[in-house]
């Protein structure tokens, strides 16, 4: 989990790239396009109004629009948008996710505020669908962006001018559950793939932008080999099984590629001679099934957002400020203790599941003493096809009083249990010069990327060795030597509740 993607500029920076390397040989592509016996040859969420309007990023936050893409198209698609009295169409903040993720110097939680500056990523420069889910399960949004003066969704101020972290006015919503999915190597994950987008909308991933890999007709394929990393995120938003590139030296080996939202807008001007030229088809491209990255890659391949509803919880107990940076697989059964604030209610619970087909069991204890659980108050047990971030309802809500200590068990069957702790994130744009080492952290930026602190404490976070309870704070990482990352850990699992009446 080292690597992280970050946003584009825009276009035109990209297009100042389609002539720097030399095109990589293919040979023709076959006839014949893979085929699913139950799925469509063709599809365009366009075609059944679950797409939103092509809209054009500011900055390296294209991981932020694709994203928010992914999301506005389940709420068309799911009904949700209409079923909660929404008028016109979803226009999501992609900027206060920006501002807001908690991974950049503008706010990391972790992190005492004379040290912010010191550590994490520049603001408009980056992320990926791991930080958004971060974001997301903490409460902080998605929010709605707000109304211009004529009345018109406005998605460009916030870029420049800081929005509030929570307002009273804001409409936010909650996304349940974020998946991750990849097609594998012999294409053995499309239908899963396919068939999501078809239910539940669009879905976030990411390419390499180069202009070796883009065809004149705008089919982008990224060979095997090619040793560049992903540097763009968009949406994924149909497929065309019979689809290929026109230029032979930049085709992939057979036919069939995904139809992609970008954040380009959907045309330029030019600034000297005031000429518009399009930008792809009209903000669209294509990506062949075979590339690289898409759809492949484990972090950045294909992200699902879904189950998504207005946020109704007072607070989100956690400890996980950035979510899941790392996994501990030896470890299926852990806890996190947690004190009351107020008389309250625990409604759900959330936690990530680290593979697919994972089967878990939820408890809920108040009592912890001489390294046994005790007293406990609720218990669920299901099953979860796909990895990634989950929220579960409890079969009844569990009453809390003030200082009341609560604690939030979790087995899984098999993956482990994600963690949060300090991660490094290259950053393809913006890059910062390394920083004077400052302790815990041996230096404020890896050999591949700036660093983000996370910060742990005795008391909150424990796993079962096979024997006994164990404090992760004492847990010791075999950690690199330009970074420590002991008595930085915390599980990933939190507790939603709201104030008792």
């Amino acid at each position: 989990m080292t690597r992280r993607l970050v946003g584009w500029i825009g276009a035109s920076s990209a297009l100042l790239l389609f002539c720097v390397l030399p095109a990589w040989t293919q040979t023709p592509a076959p006839k014949q396009a893979p085929q699913t016996k139950s799925l469509p040859e063709k599809f365009d969420l366009r075609t059944v109004n679950a797409v939103t309007p092509i809209k054009s990023q500011m900055g390296g936050t294209c991981w932020a629009h694709g994203t928010m893409a992914a999301i506005e198209s389940n709420l068309l698609i799911s009904g949700r948008w209409k079923a909660m009295g929404m008028q016109g169409i979803p226009a999501l903040s992609e900027y206060h996710l920006d501002w807001w993720n908690g991974f950049n110097k503008h706010q990391n939680e972790d992190v005492d505020e004379s040290d912010k500056t010191k550590a994490g990523l520049s603001v408009h420069y980056g992320g990926d669908y791991r930080v958004s889910t971060a974001y997301i399960s903490r409460g902080d949004g998605v929010v709605v962006v707000p109304l211009d003066k004529e009345n018109k969704p406005d998605t460009k101020t916030w870029h420049s001018q800081i929005p509030s972290r929570h307002d009273a006015s804001y409409k936010r919503f909650y996304v349940r559950d974020v998946e991750w999915f990849t097609i594998g190597d012999n294409l053995e994950g499309i239908e899963a793939i396919k068939e999501r987008i078809m239910k539940e909308g669009a879905m976030g991933t990411a390419y390499t932008v180069n202009g070796a890999f883009m065809s004149k007709d705008f089919v982008h394929y990224q060979p095997k080999d090619n040793p560049k990393k992903p540097n763009h995120a968009v949406a994924i938003v149909g497929w065309d099984d019979t689809k290929v590139g026109s230029d032979e030296m930049k085709r992939a080996p057979k036919p069939g590629a995904w139809l992609i939202k970008n954040s380009w807008g959907e045309k330029r001007i030019n600034k000297k001679t005031k000429m518009e030229t399009p930008v792809g088809e009209k903000g669209y491209y294509w990506i062949s099934y075979y590339d690289k990255v898409c759809c492949r890659d484990a972090e950045m391949g294909a992200v699902s957002f879904r189950n998504i509803e207005p946020f109704a919880y007072d607070q989100v107990y956690l400890h996980d400020y950035h979510g899941w940076r790392d996994t501990l697989k030896q470890f299926p059964m852990a806890f996190n203790a947690f004190t009351a604030r107020a008389n309250q209610l625990i409604k759900a619970v959330s936690f990530y599941t680290a593979a697919n087909k994972v089967t878990y069991t939820v408890k809920i204890y108040t009592r912890f003493e001489n390294g046994q659980l005790s007293d406990e108050v609720a218990s669920k047990t299901g099953s979860i096809p796909v990895l990634g971030f989950h929220t579960i309802n409890l079969e009844k809500a569990v009453p809390l009083t003030a200082e009341q200590k609560f604690y939030v068990y979790l087995h899984l069957s098999d993956g482990g249990q994600a963690i949060d702790r300090t991660s490094e994130i290259p950053v393809l744009l913006g890059q910062e010069k390394a920083q004077e080492k400052q302790p815990p952290l041996k230096a404020t930026k890896g050999p591949n990327g700036p660093l983000v602190i996370s910060k742990a404490n005795k008391g909150e976070s424990y796993y079962h060795d096979g024997v006994a309870w164990r404090d992760l704070y004492d847990l010791r990482f075999d950690n690199p030597n330009w970074a420590t990352f002991d008595r930085t850990a915390n599980f990933c699992m939190k507790a939603l509740v709201v104030n008792a009446k």
